[in-house]
Formats: C-alpha cells, sequence, structure tokens
C-alpha cells in the first residue's frame, strides 16, 4: 500500500536512459509537477543503455499437503522441532488488554540481553517462545518470568517538527539470551495478571559469526514499523491522526521502535506474512539463520559468507546501506529469493533512539519536503525510483511494485521448463489459486538486469485508480515474477512479486485478502524448495 507522490516522466526516462543522479532546481521543482497522461503501456519507456546488477487457462490446483524437503535436513533444526512444542501459546492475543509492551534491542545474540519495556497496572507473567514448526504446535517455550511487579505507563516523548511518538517507560522482564537459544523468530507474550488478555512483543534471536548458516531469514521490520500507528502516528496518513507534519497530512514523517504495534495484539506483521513461511523452513529442516532487515545497516556482518538470504511478505521500506548491503551481497555472490512483493518501494534513513541504533525510521515520502534533499539528495526519502534518487527497484529484482490487487489473483505459469518449476507438473498456462495479492510486483523489461526470466504472467485486477500515479509509468494490469541464475561469480534472484506466496505453504493463520483466500499448494511447496535448494547449495 503506497501514498502518492508522482514521479516526474522526464526523470524516470533520463534514468531509464542511463542518466546521471545529479539534482538541480528543476529536478526539485519536478518532484512536484502534474502527473501527465497515461502511456499505453510500460513497455513505451525507452531501454536502459547499461544493465544495473540485480534480479517470479486455469488448472484444478495440486494437492494441500506439504512435502519435506528435497535437500538434506539440518539434523540441529530437525531436534530443535522434535522437542515439545506449546500448543496455544497464541490463545488470546489480539484481544483488548490492560498492558501494553515492546522490546530493546528487536534482535539480539546469544548472550546480549534484551529488556521488555512495558506498562501495566498489574503484576504480569512472561511466557518467552520460539518460533517454528515443533509437530504443528508453532512455538516452543524456552523461559517463564512469573509475577513481574507492575510498571506504571511513564510518559511519551514526542516531537511535532516529525510527529514522532515514543514511550519512555522503564524495563520490566529482562533476560541475557543463553547460549542455548537457537537463531530464530522469537516472541515474549506477556499475560497480564488482572485477567485481561496478553499482548505479544516480537524479536530475533540472530546466531553468532562464529556458528552461522548457509541461508539467513530477514524479518521486514522496518515496514512494520512503518505502518505502525501506535500514539497515533504512522507513515500514513489513513491511520495517523492529530496535528499535521512536515509531511503535509497527518502522516510523521518519523516513526519509531520505541513503542508496541499496534496491530494483532503487538505481533505487528509477523502472523500476517511471514510467520507461515517460518512454520514451513523448520518444518522442513532447513539450516537458517535469522535476523531483521535492520540488522542490514547496523549489522552488515549477518551476510558474510551466506550462500542465500530469504524473504517472505512486504518489504517495503529499505535505507541505502541496507540496500547497498544487500546488492553487494548479490554481486558478491550471494543468492537472494524475495517470496515477497512491493519491496524495496520507499528510501528511509535509520537513526538511534535513546534505546539503541537504528530504531528511528524517517520517510517524508518527498524529495521536496525532507529537508536533507538539498545537502544529499541520494538520501532522499522518495520512491526509489523517483528523483533525486532515480535507482527504481526493478535495477536489482527484475521487477517493481505494480498496485493493489481487487481480489487475489491466480498465478499463471510461463517458462515452465525452468528448474524452478521441476517436479511441480505445471505447464505454461497453468494457474494456482489466488497466490497473487494483496500487492503485485510487473514486468519493466527496459530496467530489468540482463539475464532476468519471467516465470509468470498473471493478470489481476487492480484495486482503485490507473496506478500511472505510481512514477508517471503505467504498471501492467499483469502480474509478473522474474528469476535470474547465478552467472559470472555474481549471485542469482528470484522475486515472487507478491506478499501472499507463504500463505500456500502452511495452513497458519487467516490467509485471506478482500474475501479471497489462499489454499495451501503442494506445487507451492515444490517452487520454494526448489529455489531454497538451488540457491543455497
Amino acid at each position: 500500500m503506497t501514498d502518492r507522490d508522482p514521479l516526474p516522466r522526464r526523470a524516470f526516462l533520463r534514468l531509464a536512459a542511463g542518466a546521471g543522479l545529479a539534482l538541480g532546481a528543476a529536478a526539485l521543482a519536478a518532484c512536484e509537477a502534474p502527473r501527465p497522461p497515461a502511456s499505453p503501456a510500460a513497455s513505451s519507456l525507452p531501454a536502459r543503455s547499461a544493465p544495473t546488477p540485480s534480479a517470479a487457462s486455469v488448472a484444478t490446483p495440486g494437492p494441500s499437503a506439504v512435502p519435506g524437503p528435497i535437500g538434506t535436513p539440518s539434523a540441529s533444526v530437525v531436534a530443535e522441532n522434535s522437542l515439545p512444542g506449546s500448543p496455544g501459546w497464541d490463545a488470546g492475543i489480539g484481544r483488548p488488554s490492560s498492558l501494553e509492551a515492546f522490546a530493546a534491542p528487536a534482535s539480539v545474540e546469544p548472550g546480549e540481553r534484551i529488556a521488555l519495556h512495558v506498562s501495566s497496572p498489574s503484576a504480569y507473567d512472561v511466557d518467552w517462545y520460539r518460533l517454528g514448526w515443533y509437530g504443528g504446535a508453532g512455538a516452543r517455550r524456552v523461559h517463564r518470568d512469573s509475577r513481574v511487579p507492575a510498571s506504571p505507563a511513564g510518559t511519551l516523548r514526542t516531537d511535532p517538527a516529525t510527529g514522532l511518538v515514543e514511550a519512555v517507560w522503564p524495563e520490566g522482564a529482562a533476560i541475557t539470551v543463553p547460549d542455548a537459544w537457537p537463531s530464530g523468530m522469537y516472541v515474549a507474550v506477556v499475560r497480564p495478571r488482572d485477567g485481561s488478555a496478553p499482548r505479544g512483543v516480537p524479536f530475533v534471536v540472530r546466531a553468532p559469526l562464529r556458528a552461522m548458516a548457509p541461508a539467513l531469514f530477514l524479518s521486514a521490520h522496518a515496514t512494520w514499523q512503518a505502518y505502525n500507528a501506535w500514539g497515533g502516528k504512522s507513515l500514513y496518513s489513513y491511520n495517523s491522526r492529530g496535528a499535521p507534519t512536515p509531511t503535509g497530512t497527518t502522516a510523521a514523517a518519523v516513526v519509531s521502535f520505541d513503542r508496541p504495534y499496534d496491530v494483532d495484539g503487538g505481533l505487528g506483521h509477523l502472523r500476517r506474512w511471514e510467520a507461515q513461511f517460518v512454520r514451513w523452513l523448520e518444518r522442513t529442516g532447513r539450516a537458517v539463520d535469522y535476523a531483521t532487515d535492520v540488522d542490514l545497516e547496523v549489522r552488515p556482518e549477518v551476510l558474510a559468507g551466506r550462500r542465500l538470504v530469504v524473504l517472505a511478505g512486504h518489504p517495503e521500506y529499505w535505507s541505502r546501506p541496507m540496500r547497498g548491503a544487500m546488492e553487494a551481497a548479490v554481486a558478491a555472490g550471494t543468492n537472494a529469493a524475495f517470496f515477497t512483493g512491493n519491496e524495496m518501494y520507499w528510501q528511509v534513513r535509520l537513526d538511534a533512539s535513546p534505546l539503541g541504533a537504528g530504531r528511528r525510521v524517517t520517510c517524508y515520502k518527498s524529495a521536496l519536503r525532507d529537508p536533507i534533499t538539498r545537502s544529499r539528495p541520494e538520501l532522499a526519502t522518495c520512491r526509489w525510483r523517483e528523483a533525486p534518487v532515480l535507482a527504481p527497484e526493478a535495477t536489482f529484482l527484475g521487477v517493481m511494485y505494480g498496485h493493489v490487487v481487487a481480489r487475489p489473483a491466480d498465478w499463471i505459469v510461463a517458462g515452465s521448463s525452468h528448474w524452478l518449476y521441476e517436479g511441480t507438473g505445471l505447464r505454461d498456462g497453468d494457474a494456482i489459486e489466488a497466490l497473487v495479492g494483496q500487492e503485485y510486483d510487473a514486468w519493466f523489461p527496459e530496467l530489468a538486469p540482463a539475464g532476468t526470466e519471467v516465470v509468470a504472467r498473471s493478470p489481476v485486477r487492480f484495486r482503485g485508480r490507473d496506478p500511472d500515479g505510481e512514477g508517471n509509468v503505467v504498471s501492467p494490469p499483469v502480474h509478473s515474477a522474474a528469476i535470474r541464475d547465478p552467472a559470472g561469480g555474481r549471485g542469482g534472484l528470484f522475486a515472487a512479486g507478491t506478499f501472499q506466496w507463504s500463505w500456500a505453504l502452511d495452513a497458519y493463520g487467516l490467509r485471506s485478502f478482500n474475501g479471497r483466500r489462499t489454499p495451501l499448494d503442494s506445487r507451492v511447496a515444490r517452487i520454494t524448495a526448489n529455489v531454497l535448494d538451488r540457491f543455497s547449495a
């Protein structure tokens, strides 16, 4: 989902022709120029002069059983998920509660300390869980704190100049992460003893550098925070309230991790977009470590030596160091699999809060409004495809954001002879039911790196007005997925172009949008396994 600040057409055409990134007064003025008439197709853009290094008929749906791994499972992951799970670990999360909480930091290694900052009128218990498969339970309790004293609400730190809201709350429960905790997605479930509903607090345990797995899963925390309207302000006007800010709307220009998530009982977008993929990874026994996308800037060493980086769901917001770290890793031979849509759309800046590095996210969503633009135009917080940044996501991924779908669309196979589809039985024109949505990516051949192949062409109906305002480039009403095999020392890249991929892998959660549910499909599981096995070998 995106706000609309049109890209100046001539700036985009300069980019497509391989122009430089210089910013002048005319480029600044063009950032708020009126939208020109829609062009008939994205293919009307001129070709780029030099590729930028970067990067997925209706048939009967496949069976719902999800197969095991095609590659060799990791003994340690299998052993971990053979331990007794904790059924009902998330029961009640999402109902009204007297308690709220957030974690600092958002990712830790064994030996590092993580604290919960809590506002609670009553004492509470904390159950600390690692997410995984665990025989279908989905989580294992690894620690419990009982009868933690009540915490006063504390104060709020606000900045009217940016819309920033932070919760200045005392530490409640805290723990130094034991060496025995494997890397993974974790949730602290805080249970007030007054009988009201629990709240969930997500965080990530990274692996120590001395014991890294070949693959790394990145959780899209920056995007979760962009949509978080706790305290009345997000990076969006639709769920923000209060006074206007320098963004020109009620939306904030700066949001902070120093506050709870306002959706899904404090869990943010974990259960919506990523939990299913994590359960599938652990169920199939793959050797995968975990980190947040913010770690790409704060701790770029998390990428060192990886064969594969994996994302799922909705990683929309990227800082320049985040994107630079990812692109450099792929250029050096690391493979990347984006089982995602609407990725690398907005450029942001990350700054420290009083609780640590990378805990404030700045995005004015307009180069004209961002005060840094005149001195550091390359850091302007606008769309990556806009002036003065002029680095469309398609130059890395091969595809880039199209629009919001009216209803989830079927994935229509193209290029079925590719190894991606090996073992699926799929042929060109076959469909995988309701796999494309909530938003989709489209194919921009003039921008895609050399060697990129389209492996899905799926007609969609988008919601709302024609998306020509999204960069003044008509995004065709056809979802596309793209793949690029490793070549010449460079890593490979897969971009699925849809949020909903993980919904076909595991039955957890609601898995529906606008009334259409995504069924489990063994063919999607096989494609996923093909990508992970090929790219991590």
